[in-house]
């Protein structure tokens, strides 16, 4: 198997998602941020033990407005991500973090099933299950600085007919 250190905002999101739904049991946010970050790390460093550099950057903490906008679909795939991710790790099994985990993702399974979610039924088969993210990366907030140097550069008459045709759009 491989594995990969997911980013903050992967595990940032999965937390904040648990906040905001209540799925937090035993365990402050914070605490688990760190948990669920440190299992991805040992994991990473058991399975490349010697093979690669194990120096990164430091969990630098939980950002509770991450992943507002995602479906419970979305954090189903993204728990599923860091259990594959994790599962390398021979503590992962029996880990606080496995459990913390498994209640996150059990919470979005009730809520992206409207409650009718059973134990034989298979998550990848969910509507937007293949479609959602594997991994959960920051969004581009540099997206409107680009837009917006792009549209400075362009010449009047071209920005002109873009807003015409936006207009146009958004009255139809």
């Amino acid at each position: 198997m491989s594995c990969f250190v997911v980013n903050d905002y992967h595990v940032s999101a999965l937390v904040a998602w648990a906040i905001r739904h209540q799925a937090l049991v035993g365990v402050t946010p914070d605490a688990l941020a760190h948990e669920l970050a440190a299992a991805n790390r040992a994991a990473f460093a058991e399975r490349y033990a010697g093979g690669h550099s194990t120096s990164w950057e430091p969990y630098l903490g939980l950002d509770r407005s991450a992943g507002a906008d995602l479906a419970p679909v979305a954090i189903v795939k993204a728990c599923d991500c860091l259990a594959y991710q994790c599962s390398d790790w021979t503590g992962w099994d029996r880990s606080d973090a496995a459990a913390h985990l498994a209640a996150i993702r059990a919470a979005a399974l009730h809520r992206a099933t409207g409650g009718i979610w059973r134990d034989d039924m298979r998550a990848h088969r969910l509507p937007g299950y293949d479609a959602a993210d594997w991994t959960l990366d920051e969004p581009d907030q540099a997206a409107p600085d680009r837009l917006a140097a792009t549209l400075a550069s362009m010449p009047e008459h071209e920005v002109n007919a873009l807003r015409a045709a936006l207009a146009a759009r958004c009255a139809a």
